[in-house]
C-alpha cells in the first residue's frame, strides 16, 4: 500500500532542512496515527533555540502524548518531569496515562483521581473511564463505580453510564441497571451499538431469553458501527439465550458456526468454555460438537530442530512441534476433555494423546496447564499414581511450585474428598503439609481440618452465598482455596474476588503477592499487573512480612526477565544465587542467568553457567534442557575447539532419557553436517532412522537431515544421491495439507534429481524430472497465492534456470511470468527477467 500523499511531502520537508513546515507536519501525522513520524518531528522542532517557553511546553505537551501512543511511556515519563515544564491539567493527565503504561497502576490511579478532583475541560470523562479500567484491573469494582458516579457534562454522562451499566451486570446487580441505562435513542451513534449490547445482556439477566436472542440476532446481522470485541459478544450472548430456554444443541451449534466464520475471535476462551459445559455427561461417538472440534484440529505436525525458545523452566525448553492456532489448541483441550465423558477405553486413549499434543505443540498457551491438570486427574481417578506423581513433577516445573511430594499428595487429598473419602483426604492433607513449605503447609493443614470437620459430618466446604455466619472463616477459605489453585488464570480470577470482598484482611498482602505469582504463571505472562502488586505491597511494608525473601526476589527477577530487561534479570539472577543458593527455586535463577547471557551473545559466559546446572541439578528434565543449551552455547562460540565440545554436550543431553532427547539429537546431527562431518552425521542418522517406526513423526526431521548429509555427499560418491533421492520420496507421505513442507521436499528432489544420471542413458541427467518436481508446486498453489513464498519460489526459479541452460526460450518466458503472476516477493525480479528474454530472444506473444 502507498504512504499518502502528505507523508511522503513531510519526508520530503524533512530532507529538505524546511523547518519552519515542522510543527503543522508533525501534526498532521499525529491525526494520521504515524505516532513514531510525529515523535520524530516534535523531537526536531523541540532542538529549535529560538523557541520561546509557551511554544516549548506545548511542543512538549504534544510530544509526551506521541511518546505514549507510540508505546514508550518511559521516554514521556522522562520529558514529563523535567523542571521547566509547567504544571497543567495536560501534563498531569499524560503523566498519569504514561504510569498505567509503565505498569505502575496504583500510582496511575491516584494521579487520574487528582486530576479528576479539578474536574479540567476536556479530559473528565477520558481521565475518568481509564481510571475505572484500571481500577478494574486492581480487582477494585466498587471504585470504579465510585470514578464513573462523578458529574460529567453532556455527552459524557451517557458514556460513564454505560460503561456503569457494563460493570453492574458483570457484577451480577442486575437490579440496579435499568434505572441507569440510557434511553437508545438519546445516544450518539457511535455508542448506540454498545447500549444495544448491554440491553440485550441486561434482558437474558433479567430472565428474557426470547426478547434477549432477538436483539442479539440483530446486532449481528448489523456489524457495522461496532467494535470486533462487541460483535463477537453478540454471539456468544446468543448462544447464552438459546441455552436459557433449553435449547443446548442449538446453542452449541450457533457457536460453532460462528467459529467456523471467525476462527481468530478474541472471544475464542469464552466460546469453547460454553462448548464444554453444554456438552452432555456421556456424549455420543457422533456427538455434533465433538466432531467439529476434530474437524479443527489438524494432522500431527513434527518436532522441529534449531533454536527453541526457553522460558523460565525445563518445560518451557520442550520443542514446539508446530505453531498450531489457538483454534486448534482450544479445539484439542475441548476435544479431550469430551472424550474423557465417554466411557470408552477408546476414546480415553484419544484424549490423552490430544492433551500431550496440545502441551507438545504449544506449551506456553494457558491451556497447557490445564490440559496437565486435566491428564493428572484422569491418572488418579484411573488409579495409576505412579503416572500422576510423575505428571506432577512437570506440573510443578510448569507453574513454578516446587515440593513434588506435597503437589502430589495434595492433589490426591482433593480427589479423595471430592470422592467422599474426608478420612483418606485428611490423611492426604497431612502427608503434604510434612513436604510443603510455609504458605503450603498452611494450606493443607487448613484443608486437613475441613476435612475432618467434614468426616464429623460437619458441612463447611459448600454453602450456599450468606449462609455461613463465620465471615473470617468464609474469607479464610476463599483464600485457601484460591491459593491451592494449579491454574494460575483461576487462582489470580478468585485471589482478585477475595481482595474485593475482603479488603482488610489481615493476609490480604499474601493474597496480592499470590496474584502476582499467578500472573506471572498465565499464558502469556502479565508482568505489569504483577509487578503493580509487588509495588503496591512494598508501599505497605507490614504486608510483605509473611512472604520469604526469596520468593519475593524470585518474583522480581521473573519480571525484569520477562520484560526484557536483560541487565537487571541477569544483576537479579546472580544476586539471587549468592543469597539464595540452597532454596528449590535457584535452579530457575541460573536458566534465566544463562538464557539471558545467551540472548546478549555471550555464549562462553551461558555455557559455564548451564554447565554447572547441568551437573548439579538433580532434576532430569531441567538438567537435559541445561546441557541442551549449554551444547547450543558451544556451538556458536567462536572457536573450532568449543564447536567440536558441543557434539559430546548433545550426546550428554541425549543421554537423558527425557522430552529433549531427540532434540538433542537432532541438533546434534545439524552440527556435524555444518562442521562437514558428513559421513558422521551420515552413520549416526541411518543408525536412529533404524530405530523409528515408518508412523514416528521424528522421522521428517531426521530424513531431511540424513538428505542434506547424503546429498552433500554426491560430489564424491554420486551413488549416495539414490538414497537421498529414496528419503525425499519416503517424505512426501508427510507433505499432506503442508504447502510449505511440500515445497522444500519437491525444490530438494529437483536438485537430486539434476544431479544424478538417466538410467536409459548414463550421460544425461534426469532434468526432465526435476522440473517435474519444480513445476508441481505451481499445480498445487493453482490460481491462489501459495501457503509459503521461500520454497515456492526457489523452485520456480530454479525451473527457471534449467530452461535458460537449455536455450528454450518461450518455456523461460512462460514460467517467468508465471512466477510473477503469483506477486510473491521476487515477482518483480521474475517480471523483469521474463521481459528481458523477450525483448533479447525476440519472443513476442501473440
Amino acid at each position: 500500500m502507498k504512504p499518502p500523499r502528505f507523508v511522503i511531502f513531510l519526508l520530503l520537508m524533512h530532507l529538505q532542512g524546511l523547518w519552519a513546515a515542522e510543527f503543522t507536519e508533525a501534526d498532521e501525522a499525529f491525526a494520521a496515527g504515524l505516532w513514531e513520524v510525529a515523535v520524530l518531528r516534535y523531537e526536531a522542532r523541540l532542538a529549535d533555540p529560538e523557541l520561546d517557553a509557551a511554544e516549548k511546553q506545548a511542543l512538549a505537551l504534544k510530544l509526551a502524548e506521541a511518546l505514549v501512543r507510540n508505546g514508550d511511556p518511559g521516554a514521556a515519563l522522562e520529558l514529563l518531569g523535567q523542571s521547566w515544564l509547567a504544571a497543567s491539567p495536560v501534563r498531569d493527565f499524560w503523566k498519569a496515562q504514561a504510569l498505567a503504561g509503565t505498569g505502575r497502576f496504583a500510582d496511575a490511579v491516584l494521579g487520574f483521581q487528582k486530576l479528576l478532583e479539578s474536574d479540567p475541560a476536556g479530559l473528565s470523562l477520558e481521565a475518568a473511564l481509564t481510571c475505572a479500567n484500571l481500577q478494574l484491573s486492581l480487582g477494585l469494582p466498587e471504585e470504579a463505580l465510585g470514578t464513573l458516579s462523578k458529574t460529567f457534562p453532556p455527552p459524557a454522562d451517557l458514556a460513564a453510564a454505560l460503561q456503569k451499566v457494563a460493570i453492574l451486570i458483570d457484577m451480577g446487580r442486575h437490579g440496579e441497571v435499568r434505572a441507569l441505562m440510557p434511553a437508545v435513542d438519546t445516544l450518539p451513534a457511535n455508542q448506540k451499538s454498545f447500549a444495544r449490547l448491554l440491553d440485550a445482556r441486561l434482558l437474558l439477566a433479567e430472565n428474557e431469553p426470547n426478547e434477549a436472542a432477538a436483539a442479539f440476532r440483530e446486532l449481528l446481522a448489523e456489524p457495522t458501527g461496532q467494535t470486533l470485541t462487541n460483535h463477537h459478544s453478540a454471539a456468544l450472548g446468543l448462544a447464552d439465550a438459546l441455552a436459557a430456554q433449553d435449547f443446548r444443541e442449538e446453542a452449541s451449534l450457533s457457536l460453532l458456526a460462528f467459529i467456523q466464520a471467525n476462527p481468530d475471535s478474541p472471544l475464542l476462551d469464552a466460546m469453547f468454555r460454553r462448548l464444554l459445559a453444554w456438552l452432555p455427561d456421556a456424549p455420543a461417538t457422533s456427538d455434533p460438537v465433538l466432531e467439529r472440534l476434530a474437524e479443527w484440529i489438524p494432522p500431527a505436525a513434527h518436532p522441529v530442530a534449531g533454536l527453541i525458545a526457553v522460558g523460565e523452566s525445563s518445560v518451557s525448553s520442550w520443542p514446539i512441534a508446530a505453531d498450531i492456532s489457538d483454534l486448534t489448541t482450544f479445539s484439542l483441550f475441548t476435544r479431550a476433555v469430551g472424550l474423557y465423558r465417554m466411557d470408552s477405553p477408546a476414546a480415553k486413549f484419544e484424549a490423552d494423546n490430544l492433551l500431550v499434543r496440545l502441551i507438545w505443540d504449544n506449551p506456553r498457551h494457558f491451556l497447557a496447564g490445564r490440559a496437565l491438570i486435566e491428564l493428572g486427574r484422569q491418572y488418579l481417578k484411573a488409579g495409576e499414581m505412579k503416572q500422576a506423581i510423575h505428571l506432577l513433577t512437570v506440573i510443578r516445573e510448569n507453574t513454578k511450585s516446587p515440593r513434588l511430594r506435597g503437589e502430589a499428595a495434595f492433589l490426591q487429598a482433593r480427589h479423595a474428598f471430592d470422592s467422599g473419602n474426608a478420612e483418606q483426604a485428611e490423611g492426604l492433607f497431612t502427608l503434604a503439609a510434612e513436604d510443603l513449605d510455609r504458605e503450603g503447609e498452611t494450606n493443607a493443614r487448613f484443608n486437613a481440618a475441613i476435612s475432618r470437620l467434614t468426616a464429623g459430618g460437619i458441612e463447611l466446604i459448600q454453602q450456599p452465598d450468606g449462609a455461613s455466619a463465620n465471615k473470617p472463616l468464609q474469607a479464610d477459605l476463599m483464600l485457601e482455596r484460591a491459593l491451592s489453585l494449579s491454574d494460575p488464570v483461576e487462582a489470580r480470577t478468585m485471589i482478585e474476588t477475595f481482595l474485593t470482598e475482603f479488603p482488610d484482611h489481615p493476609r490480604v498482602g499474601e493474597a496480592r503477592f499470590a496474584a502476582a505469582e499467578a500472573a506471572l504463571g498465565t499464558s502469556p505472562p502479565d508482568p505489569s499487573f504483577a509487578l503493580a502488586q509487588l509495588d503496591t505491597l512494598e508501599a505497605n511494608p507490614d504486608d510483605l512480612t509473611a512472604i520469604p525473601q526469596a520468593r519475593r526476589a524470585m518474583a522480581r527477577l521473573r519480571i525484569a526477565d520477562l520484560t526484557g530487561d536483560s541487565e537487571t534479570a541477569v544483576s537479579l539472577a546472580k544476586l539471587f544465587m549468592e543469597n539464595h543458593a540452597d532454596d528449590p527455586t535457584a535452579p530457575e535463577a541460573a536458566l534465566i542467568l544463562g538464557r539471558q547471557l545467551f540472548k546478549s551473545g555471550s555464549y562462553n559466559d551461558a555455557r559455564l553457567v548451564f554447565d554447572k546446572l547441568a551437573s548439579s541439578d538433580t532434576d532430569t528434565k531441567r538438567a537435559q534442557a541445561a546441557w541442551l543449551l549449554a551444547a547450543r552455547s558451544a556451538a556458536l562460540s567462536a572457536t573450532a575447539q568449543s564447536r567440536e565440545e558441543a557434539l559430546g554436550l548433545f550426546d550428554k543431553a541425549a543421554a537423558i532419557d527425557e522430552p529433549l532427547k531427540s532434540v538433542a539429537r537432532l541438533e546434534k546431527a545439524r552440527l556435524m553436517i555444518d562442521l562437514n562431518r558428513l559421513a558422521e552425521a551420515v552413520g549416526f542418522l541411518r543408525g536412529w532412522m533404524d530405530l523409528l517406526t515408518p508412523e514416528d513423526p521424528l522421522r521428517l526431521p531426521a530424513g531431511l537431515l540424513l538428505g542434506e548429509a547424503i546429498y552433500a555427499q554426491g560430489a564424491e560418491n554420486p551413488d549416495t544421491l539414490e538414497e537421498a533421492l529414496d528419503i525425499y520420496n519416503d517424505m512426501l507421505v508427510h507433505a499432506g495439507e503442508q504447502p510449505a513442507l511440500f515445497y522444500r521436499l519437491q525444490y530438494l528432489r529437483g536438485m537430486t534429481l539434476e544431479q544424478l544420471p538417466r538410467k536409459d542413458d548414463p550421460s544425461l541427467k534426469r532434468e526432465a524430472e526435476a522440473l517435474d518436481a519444480y513445476f508441481s508446486v505451481f499445480q498445487a498453489a493453482g490460481d491462489t497465492a501459495p501457503g509459503e513464498w521461500e520454497w515456492f519460489e526457489r523452485c520456480g526459479f530454479r525451473a527457471l534456470g534449467i530452461l535458460e541452460n537449455a536455450e528454450r526460450w518461450k518455456a523461460a518466458i512462460a514460467v517467468a511470468q508465471k512466477i510473477a503472476s503469483f506477486k510473491g516477493p521476487r515477482a518483480e525480479e521474475a517480471a523483469t527477467r521474463a521481459s528481458q528474454l523477450q525483448l533479447k530472444h525476440m519472443i513476442w506473444e501473440d
